[in-house]
Order: structure tokens, then C-alpha cells, then sequence
């Protein structure tokens, strides 16, 4: 399973952009979706890599996003939202996105 945290908010974003953000269902800043690995799904996590930081989601991870309602924040702040990882937050950050994923529950 794949848990993907939209980051970067509408402005200036192109329109297919922001038509797969509401395919997955993430509206605002900070919302956050757990899909299925295959290769649907990763075409359109790939489209949105300059956007959203996305990586392999545990079994803790997904029940914490299934019992939010809607995430806020990270209790810390982020290390950037124009970087890739490791020197930001965009893109693949493979199994920290756990670590991310709690900080904004």
C-alpha cells in the first residue's frame, strides 16, 4: 500500500494536476490518501510527485489515516515544500512517510 500527503496548495497549478488530486480525493493541503500498488495508481502518483511527498505506508499508518477525519500540519514543521527528500519533503520518501504521516495526526 502506498500513502501519499498532498503538501503544495492550488495556485498556480496546472489543471490535470489538480483533476488528480480530486480523482484521489485530496482537496486541501495536508489531505492525505492510501492507494493500492499498481500501475494506475502510480502513474498518478508519479504525475503529482512535484506536489505530494508519497511512500510504502504500514499497517499503523493506514488505520491512523482511516480514523482522521483531516490531518493538519506536521508538529515541527517541514524541512521544505519546493525540495525533493532528502533535502525536502516532495516526492518518494519511501518509509518515512510514517514518520510524517504521525507528526500531522
Amino acid at each position: 500500500m502506498i500513502a501519499i500527503v498532498r503538501l503544495r496548495g492550488e495556485i498556480k497549478t496546472r489543471h490535470k494536476i489538480e483533476d488528480t488530486f480530486r480523482i484521489m480525493g485530496m482537496k486541501k493541503v495536508y489531505s492525505a490518501a492510501v492507494l493500492d500498488d499498481n500501475p494506475v495508481n502510480m502513474g498518478m502518483v508519479k504525475k503529482l510527485n512535484d506536489f505530494a511527498a508519497w511512500g510504502e505506508a504500514n499497517e499503523e499508518t493506514i488505520r491512523a489515516i482511516g480514523n482522521v477525519k483531516g490531518l493538519k500540519a506536521p508538529k515541527g514543521g517541514l524541512k521544505s515544500k519546493k525540495l525533493h527528500y532528502p533535502r525536502g519533503n516532495l516526492g518518494y520518501c519511501g518509509a518515512k512517510i510514517n514518520d510524517l504521516i504521525k507528526k500531522m495526526i
